[in-house]
This record gives C-alpha cells, sequence and structure tokens, in this order.
C-alpha cells in the first residue's frame, strides 16, 4: 500500500517559519495536523492570561 500524498509539504513549512522569521516574530513552536491546518505559535503578542481584568485586586 502506497503512503498518501502529504497535504503539506516541507518548502511550504519553510516558507511559514522564514516569513514569521523576516518579519521579526519569534517562533516558540509550530502544530501540524493530518488535515494539513498548520498552527504557529510566537511570543510577540501578550495573551489574554497576562492581561486578565479579573486578576487585579
Amino acid at each position: 500500500m502506497a503512503m498518501p500524498r502529504a497535504t503539506l509539504t516541507q518548502s511550504e513549512l519553510t516558507r511559514y517559519l522564514k516569513a514569521y522569521r523576516d518579519a521579526g516574530i519569534p517562533v516558540v513552536r509550530s502544530e501540524i495536523s493530518r488535515d494539513g491546518k498548520v498552527v504557529i505559535y510566537s511570543t510577540g503578542k501578550q495573551s489574554d492570561e497576562v492581561n486578565n481584568p479579573w486578576d487585579r485586586p
């Protein structure tokens, strides 16, 4: 049985990560699902967990 064709190629992922690098956005990690969905996590923006208004005294 032949392997199914990849939904995301290595060159596409390299292109995504180079775009982040060129924009000056640090990449912490990336997740790739079997259906080809790519999620790239960065630290360039503060998350809502840090700026939660309920945490103020």
